[in-house]
């Protein structure tokens, strides 16, 4: 699959967390461990489980930073 996001990043799944509705996805990836928000249906659909190879894909229209 070919996609125009530019970042993306390989990590691993380190724990899934599944709401009713909602689902957190931990994963680790060089730079350290980065949380998604998906769908619980994603979370099943995708079958994402500890240990699975993953890519995070991170596409947004603004970055907010503060401090």
């Amino acid at each position: 699959m070919q996609l125009s996001a530019r970042n993306q990043l390989k990590g691993q799944v380190v724990k899934t967390k599944a709401g009713n509705v909602m689902a957190e996805v931990e994963v680790k990836v060089k730079a350290g461990n980065i949380v998604a928000a998906i769908t619980a249906g994603s979370l099943k659909k995708l079958k994402l489980e500890p240990g699975d190879r993953v890519t995070v894909i991170i596409k947004a229209t603004e970055v907010l930073i503060g401090k």
